[in-house]
């Protein structure tokens, strides 16, 4: 019967709790206890945190390596074929006959980069003759199956012929298919779109449109077109068609720059080693003789492209010199002429030693000044006036008619008949070295342009590549690893990062001033417990010390048990009340097994359920709830109704009873004080299983009446600062806690006990508690009806000691 919505109490009784309440509240606070500073992570630590975590690390190291092996099956395969490229950089590509002695500066022909091969290798006049010649501004390939097809037709054998469907999908290729399209070309605006090709019986193919519409029919090998009322129609060729009837094909046509471009993504270059001049042409991607192909191509144009470029600038220059020779022999006749007419008029004519040497300089710098002058021509055809090449020239041509002016001012010195054959005999001079020279050029020109083999010469040819490039299983594979490891190891310290509690129990000793008593490590089969209990699975005791006495969380507790025997006088100890911070620490957990072990060392134990509005250990004893504790202090139950028999387990229970919403009052008005101590008399303990400090005031009252309590915190479910609320909580009401006790502390954590001894001697599942010897609780309600004195009690317990 629950006391819901009416007051239990009197106006007198009221009062009583008032002045409680207020005499509670009145205690001053305790000085807070001092600080200590928190000892470093040592690395051990780590270690010990990710031993603990290793399950959660195992998990994510197999599902990131499940993943890359997923990915490793169905992943396209990518190949690669390279191709090596010599660039000559030292060699001289053309010859040079208008040449300053004096400073001849390196021309861009005769010293190549290799970053500007690179550049050329990639240009779009290079790549564009390789898309037109093995025309791949077509793509065609097989519908695979989705997900695995591509999979499943990669490892069919191409020597097997075609590989037979599944389950009847006909349309799907599933290996061995091959497809040549000669030729496909469509309007422009179904560039880019997808047809589809169907192969049909006595190698026959259709054509289907982008929305599958049929656009034609026709063999294998001739020129098939289809009028679509575009300006331009429909048409493709197909020069190899090997599939079983029914299978489809994608086909595209896309754009020159579309190709190129795609092409170029794919393409690249790199010099091999610095200053080697050695370049590496790469090109990726799924077909391994197109690969091939592409690149040998892609070499051989560049090459043949080096080449022409040199003999058009040999042609070049061989047109210009030629068209300079007749001006220059015209000349020279003319010279030879007028020296010769002078002779025949003056007779010969003396020239003295320095007139020799003027003729002989000014004819030098005639010849040169003439030569700067054909070169500074041949520039202008390819250089702009503000290139440095063409105003070092220009520069050249200056210094060289400044000298000449200066020779020819002293030449205007001499006798005018050695004046005039000095001026004659130069023009002679210079003429007949200018002509012999544009002959001598002009035909080393003819023999460059012939046999021009340009700066590059192809080192190495691409060869079709045998496995693929990517994916590459032994590093895909190692990185995963190392990516599962890593994600496992930030989860277990992420997790760790979030929990509510702080490792060290030495440290909590400190900060709160409260012992330590035990840490119980997890047990799994008291997970197992609970959960058979919360499912309603059981009607037996679900009480682990009963259930498993060798398990390493009862060892824990007897640990305990000895703790409370040896530091605890007899007469100190009879109550042990245990409560904790919060719900969900395991506090039930501990005074139930608690008072089984005490009860296995022949104490009579009586265990109280004192949480009366959440209590459920009579679903752990497998008991009826009532009646119970509220109702014997509201009157409705005497002492002996409510205590039950549990000779499984060895202790007398007292459930919670009676839901009630004011449990506080009830405690308070209850007797409650006058009922403990008559247990006190029978029982050598009673074990008092309190609700949460910190979610009510309950543990407060009952712990007045308590002659040892401790609180107890689940691992990773607490903080120093909830432990130390709780302790002063009790403080704050006079009563002073024992001790603290961490429960379901996991395996490997750096500061839980080792309890890995487990003894293999057989345990006598038949000794019980004194209290379990009596054939009924019956009696003992009998004896509570026939006395009311404590003393009778005690002298009952002694008889009882001495049988």
């Amino acid at each position: 019967m629950a006391f819901e919505g009416k007051s239990l109490f009197s106006h007198d009784q009221e009062k009583k709790i008032m002045y409680l309440q207020n005499e509670v509240n009145s205690i001053p606070p305790l000085n807070p206890l001092p600080r200590i500073e928190e000892r470093s992570v040592s690395i051990r630590d780590y270690v010990d945190l990710l031993i603990e975590g290793r399950k959660t690390i195992l998990l994510a190291l197999v599902s990131v390596l499940l993943v890359a092996t997923v990915y490793l099956m169905l992943a396209p395969r990518t190949y690669k074929a390279d191709a090596l490229l010599r660039i000559d950089k030292n060699k001289a590509l053309l010859a040079a006959p208008l040449r300053s002695e004096a400073n001849q500066a390196p021309s861009e022909a005769e010293s190549p980069r290799a970053q500007r091969e690179v550049e050329i290798l990639r240009s779009r006049s290079v790549l564009g003759k390789v898309v037109e010649n093995l025309n791949l501004t077509v793509e065609a390939s097989p519908r695979y199956f989705p997900v695995i097809g591509e999979t499943l037709a990669r490892k069919h054998d191409a020597h097997d012929g075609l590989a037979s469907p599944w389950w009847g999908f006909g349309r799907w290729a599933w290996g061995g298919e091959k497809l040549k399209v000669d030729t496909f070309t469509v309007p422009d605006r179904y560039l880019g779109k997808e047809f589809t090709l169907i192969a049909l019986e006595a190698g026959r193919f259709q054509l289907l449109g982008p929305k599958d519409e049929p656009l034609a029919e026709g063999p294998v090998g001739e020129s098939v077109t289809a009028d679509i009322g575009e300006s331009a129609p429909v048409a493709v060729k197909i020069a190899e068609l090997e599939a079983r009837p029914g299978t489809h094909f994608k086909l595209t046509r896309k754009t020159s720059l579309e190709a190129i471009e795609t092409l170029q993504k794919a393409f690249s270059v790199k010099e091999v080693s610095k200053d080697t001049d050695i370049l590496s042409v790469e090109l990726k991607g799924k077909d391994p003789e197109q690969l091939a192909k592409s690149v040998n191509d892609i070499a051989a144009i560049y090459v043949n492209a080096t080449v022409n470029w040199e003999s058009a600038e040999a042609g070049q220059k061989l047109a210009f010199l030629e068209s300079q020779l007749p001006i220059v022999k015209d000349r020279l006749e003319k010279a030879e002429q007028g020296l010769s007419v002078y002779r025949q008029k003056h007779g010969a004519v003396d020239i003295s030693a320095e007139a020799e040497i003027l003729l002989k300089q000014a004819a030098e710098m005639e010849t040169l000044g003439i030569q700067l002058k054909q070169k500074y021509d041949e520039q202008s055809q390819r250089l702009e006036s503000a290139h440095p090449d063409m105003q070092a020239t220009n520069a050249q041509i200056k210094r060289v008619n400044s000298k000449l002016s200066k020779l020819e001012k002293r030449i205007r010195d001499l006798p005018r008949t050695q004046q005039s054959v000095v001026s004659l005999s130069r023009d002679v001079q210079v003429n007949t070295e200018l002509y012999t020279s544009l002959l001598n050029s002009a035909q080393e020109q003819r023999i460059a342009a012939a046999g021009s083999l340009g700066n590059s010469r192809i080192v190495d040819f691409a060869v079709t590549p045998e496995k693929p490039y990517w994916p590459r299983p032994g590093m895909l594979l190692a990185i995963a690893g190392l990516l599962g490891l890593t994600g496992g190891s930030a989860m277990v310290f992420l997790r760790h990062s979030l929990q509510r509690h702080d490792n060290y129990p030495a440290l909590l000793e400190y900060q709160v001033g409260l012992p330590l008593y035990a840490a119980i490590p997890h047990s799994k089969k008291q997970q197992r417990l609970a959960r058979l209990i919360d499912q309603g699975k059981t009607r037996e005791p679900g009480i682990l010390a009963s259930q498993d006495p060798q398990d390493i969380s009862v060892e824990s507790l007897r640990g305990l048990r000895t703790t409370l025997e040896a530091t605890l006088a007899s007469n100190e100890s009879k109550v042990i009340m245990v409560s904790s911070p919060a719900p969900g620490m395991g506090k039930s957990f501990v005074s139930t097994n608690l008072a089984a072990l005490l009860a296995s060392i022949k104490k009579r134990v009586l265990i109280i359920d004192a949480d009366m509005r959440n209590g459920r250990l009579h679903d752990a004893f497998s008991v009826d709830r009532q009646p119970g504790l509220s109702d014997l202090l509201a009157g409705r139950a005497t002492l002996g109704e409510v205590i039950v028999s549990l000779p499984e387990v060895g202790v007398d229970f007292i459930p919670k009873g009676s839901t009630v919403l004011n449990p506080a009052e009830l405690l308070v008005i209850g007797n409650l004080e006058e009922t403990i101590e008559q247990l006190k008399s029978f029982y050598n303990h009673v074990v008092i299983d309190s609700p949460p400090i910190l979610g009510a005031t309950d543990p407060a009252i009952l712990g007045k009446y308590a002659d040892a309590t401790f609180l107890v915190v689940k691992e990773g479910r607490y903080t120093a600062q909830e432990l130390e609320v709780s302790f002063k909580r009790f403080q704050q009401v006079g009563i002073k806690p024992n001790g603290f006790i961490i429960n379901n502390m996991k395996e490997g954590s750096s500061y839980s006990p080792y309890y890995g001894y487990a003894y293999g001697s057989q345990i006598d599942t038949e000794e019980k508690s004194l209290s379990a010897k009596i054939p009924g609780y019956q009696a003992v309600e009998d004896w509570f009806k026939r006395n009311e004195e404590p003393e009778v009690l005690s002298s009952l317990a002694m008889d009882d000691e001495q049988v």
